[in-house]
């Protein structure tokens, strides 16, 4: 029978001992919960991981490592010599803030629609359990198992004896200038990104340039373009301080800028992933760039460019980045080390224009703490030394392969259930499903039989798309694809 375990660190954290559900999962699951429940409230300190565990009766470990998953996903936050608190702004949907001007995005963030909410509770559960440990089909994860674990470890061991021998200070909030300036020159020299380390922040990800950008440079009522079918957590940021939202589509070329005028000429923001469309995988064209920026330079707007996995791209060089075409500082970039090494690391960057370097300095200060110091320095390292740029030309290759044996075997086992246009390039293929399908029931399906692919529904805000699902590639070896594929004629069987 499963015991109830509560504390006094933690009131209301309620950690069912249940034997079917290892302690690990468990307790995350909880942990998140209790975050998400705002029982503490932003900016509090989380109990010491030695402290917590003596209290609950597990294992230090267990608890180091559910408060690392939480962090990598954004519900926690570390600082040097400090702790581990809660952040301002949690990426779970349920965890709504007052937005500084209603709108109907945020009434939506408010109230998720009845299919939403039992998803939440049911079948997006079991995905989200599962997404601590990449399923197959679960697109964005790199091959965890290619990652140069040894080099790092031994690279990481060196530079944090380094740091508690210099008795480092904590880590400047705009990170490390020492990985701030090679990041600057790898994405000079491999991005085409023209900027000095002064205009380089180091962050979390996506989420944090998201919100460090709208603190610092949005008034509510602004208008924000956004790509439709696009990335769901840029809406959802938008809508939290209270911009005014217009979904604008795209085609082969990218975001079609003639629609969007048409919708919302006057927007302040345009978010959007030129290198590699989210979650469509079309490049955005030169003239399709070259209008966007005409537009910015127009209406004094600014362009987010997420350059989330703009590095895998399989024939020829990668597409350079659109700042690099920026001639009057429209342009703030953003990128991520989470799909080149590890997304665990929580580590990206932020680059800005010139004119908004002490803003932007004087806000990241306040707004949280920078990643783990000898994490940042452990990447400067691998960067300085090329090792980083080594695994990054032998992930392509490595990747390419697997897109290869991936797009073989739907060819083989599922061509009357499922249509791929491979674009060789990223971590995912888009599998077309036929036109009667509900993706999402077909997702749902995968889900509970142990796959992880996302519905194109998910990242659709209006209009009628033909059912898809993302299928990552990346994170699936050989030898489990042909029993994946069996499953996912299952689901769409199913569904």
């Amino acid at each position: 029978m499963a015991r109830q375990s509560s504390g006094a660190l933690l009131p209301g954290l309620n950690l069912s001992r249940d034997s079917r559900t290892p302690i690990g999962r468990e307790l995350f699951q909880a942990l998140r919960e209790f975050v998400i429940s705002g029982c503490i409230k932003p900016g509090m300190r989380m109990p010491a991981t030695r402290n917590l565990a003596t209290e609950l009766g597990v294992s230090r470990t267990t608890v180091a490592q559910a408060y690392e998953q939480l962090k990598s996903e954004g519900y926690l936050i570390g600082r040097e010599k400090s702790g581990t608190f809660i952040p301002a702004v949690l990426p779970d949907a349920r965890q709504v803030l007052v937005p500084r001007q209603s709108s109907d995005s945020a009434a939506e963030m408010a109230a998720p629609p009845p299919t939403l909410a039992r998803r939440m509770e049911g079948t997006a559960a079991v995905r989200a359990e599962r997404g601590m440990i990449a399923q197959p089909f679960h697109p964005g994860i790199p091959d965890i198992a290619a990652f140069p674990a040894k080099l790092y470890v031994r690279i990481q061991r060196r530079v944090s004896l380094d740091v508690i021998r210099r008795g480092a200070a904590r880590c400047p909030a705009e990170g490390t200038p020492v990985l701030r300036e090679q990041v600057a020159a790898y994405l000079g020299a491999s991005r085409g990104v023209i900027c000095d380390p002064s205009q380089v922040f180091i962050i979390s990800g996506a989420h944090q340039a998201l919100h460090l950008i709208m603190l610092g440079l949005s008034n509510p009522g602004d208008g924000a373009w956004t790509e439709n079918p696009g990335y769901p957590g840029a809406r959802k940021s938008f809508a939290l301080f209270g911009l005014r939202t217009t979904a604008v589509p795209v085609d082969a070329e990218g975001l079609m800028v003639a629609e969007g005028r048409r919708r919302d000429d006057h927007a302040r923001f345009a978010y959007v992933t030129p290198a590699r469309q989210a979650p469509l995988g079309h490049t955005m064209s030169l003239s399709r760039r070259l209008e966007l920026l005409r537009w910015a330079h127009e209406r004094d707007a600014l362009v987010l460019e997420d350059d989330y996995d703009g590095e895998y791209r399989f024939g020829g060089a990668p597409a350079p980045s659109l700042q690099g075409l920026d001639p009057d500082g429209r342009v703030l970039y953003f990128g991520t080390f989470s799909k080149t090494l590890l997304p665990s690391l929580g580590v990206g960057y932020l680059v800005v224009p010139r004119r908004y370097v002490n803003v932007m300095s004087k806000l990241i200060d306040l707004a949280g703490r920078p990643p783990n110091l000898a994490t940042q320095l452990s990447i400067a390292h691998l960067i300085e030394s090329g090792a980083f740029e080594s695994h990054v030309r032998a992930m392509r290759t490595h990747y390419r392969r697997r897109q290869d044996a991936l797009q073989h075997h739907l060819r083989e086992s599922l061509q009357d259930l499922v249509r791929t246009e491979v674009l060789n390039a990223g971590l995912h293929l888009i599998g077309w499903l036929p036109p009667h399908l509900d993706d999402r029931r077909v997702a749902e399906n995968a889900w509970r039989l142990g796959l992880l692919p996302r519905p194109l529904s998910d990242f659709a805000v209006e209009g009628q798309f033909p059912p898809a699902l993302m299928l990552g590639f990346s994170n699936l070896p050989d030898e489990r694809i042909p029993e994946a594929i069996q499953t996912l004629r299952q689901a769409i069987v199913e569904g």
